[in-house]
């Protein structure tokens, strides 16, 4: 079915990185610079600065899964009733109020309601900037830009963590305030950014698509109905549950309990992470462009069990030097395996997708890390202090292998195309 978009033609066909794509670049990497100077101090933020009790935060983030868990849905029929763009603008407005909130927060209610506020507009931010990034990019080249966006994610992530363990003092609340303050202007940036592209930039153009009118618009219904989306989406939800969603918790529980590695070994193994992922996304790149992305997944998936493997032998080296030899190891193994799952993933949800419910395809993408983000922490809690953590390695090692295998065995439900087997871009036409 031919549908067509609006991508302002010239930029998109000039070689390198069309100049809008850099701009939209340039403000989500100035986003997560933000997120990453405020993300990972909030826990510590509400239980030691504001003093809130633990398991009444613990539960406060919970919900916040539970939210997006319902609105998420709303967001994908959004995107495609009025655009990607539209609606991203709508949800970083929305989270650069709420985390300027945070600064404030005094209490368990109010942290209740701006955690709620949060997630509202959180639905719509992952949703909206895969399907706006889809439609500036011609095929050929999503996957990469999908991997030089998640290269600067983690970049930004990266430099703003390491600027916010120089900022943050217990002793002074002010210190994290800044942190949330910070992390609202980054959102401003980049909704700048988004501001300043040409209208209706990702956009479906129902003039280009006039011999569709007279079919009906298609809705959940009919993305529901897409088997082999779900698949990927059960399949993905469990590699996601086993390996991902375990880094900030099992993963550190595990290192430091089991292995009784000191807690600086922790920010070494995230430091590993990163630098592999920095380093290695456009080696990676290379590598899978034009080859079968059910395979490409189901290496990654591999390469995580591998990780986990790593990660477990480190409880056979209790408070000895090889133990931190495999917990930093065992992260940077990890990394290798993101940087295949972060631009083929995506890649291969567009790639199912029906132009007219592109945004539905990605906000049920997104949920599978919404649910992830639920199941993964509740199940490392109730096995990491079982057989000395035993089980929870167990869990990631088996899971992961088990989400793997699924993926390979799906490339005789995927056309061609779907699994990636077109041509790769000319050199000159490539992004950097």
């Amino acid at each position: 079915m031919a549908t067509s978009f609006t991508t302002a033609p010239a930029p998109t066909d000039a070689p390198g990185t069309p100049p809008l794509l850099r701009r939209l670049f340039a403000g989500i990497a100035f986003s997560a610079l933000g997120s990453g100077m405020s993300m990972p101090y909030l826990f510590v933020y509400f239980t030691q600065v504001r003093h809130l009790p633990t398991t009444q935060v613990g539960l406060i983030l919970s919900w916040m899964g539970v939210v997006a868990l319902v609105v998420s849905p709303l967001a994908g029929t959004l995107i495609d009733r009025f655009g990607p763009r539209v609606v991203l603008l709508l949800g970083l407005l929305g989270e650069a109020t709420g985390m300027a909130a945070v600064g404030f927060i005094d209490s368990s209610l109010d942290a209740i309601v701006v955690a709620s506020w949060v997630a509202v507009f959180n639905c719509a931010t992952f949703p909206g900037s895969s399907a706006l990034l889809t439609r500036m990019v011609p095929v050929a080249k999503r996957e990469r830009a999908y991997g030089v966006q998640f290269m600067l994610m983690n970049a930004g992530f990266g430099v703003g963590g390491l600027v916010a363990s120089a900022l943050v003092d217990l002793a002074d609340p002010r210190t994290f305030q800044w942190l949330y303050w910070i992390d609202a202007a980054s959102y401003v940036g980049y909704i700048v950014v988004l501001l300043t592209l040409p209208r209706g930039t990702g956009k479906l153009d129902p003039a280009a698509a006039d011999h569709d009118t007279a079919t009906p618009q298609p809705g959940w219904r009919e993305v529901l109905r897409d088997r082999t989306l779900l698949l990927v989406i059960v399949v993905g939800t469990l590699l996601l549950t086993c390996a991902y969603a375990q880094m900030d918790t099992g993963f550190t529980a595990y290192a430091v309990n089991q292995a009784q590695v000191p807690a600086r070994t922790l920010g070494w193994a995230f430091a590993a992470n990163t630098v592999v992922i920095v380093a290695g996304q456009l080696v990676t790149l290379r590598l899978v462009s034009g080859r079968r992305r059910s395979t490409a997944l189901g290496i990654a998936g591999l390469i995580w069990s591998a990780a986990w493997v790593v990660v477990a032998i480190s409880g056979a080296f209790v408070g000895r030097p090889l133990a931190i030899v495999a917990v930093v190891l065992g992260l940077a193994v990890f990394g290798a395996g993101e940087t295949i799952w972060a631009p083929v993933m995506p890649a291969l949800v567009n790639g199912l997708a029906d132009e007219r419910v592109r945004g539905r395809y990605n906000a049920l993408a997104g949920m599978t890390w919404t649910i992830s983000g639920i199941a993964g922490p509740a199940l490392a809690g109730l096995l990491i202090a079982r057989a000395d953590g035993r089980y929870w390695a167990a869990l990631c090692i088996g899971g992961s292998l088990l989400g793997g295998l699924a993926f390979l065995t799906l490339r005789r439900r995927l056309t061609p195309t779907q699994d990636g087997l077109t041509p790769p871009p000319k050199a000159a036409d490539t992004l950097p």
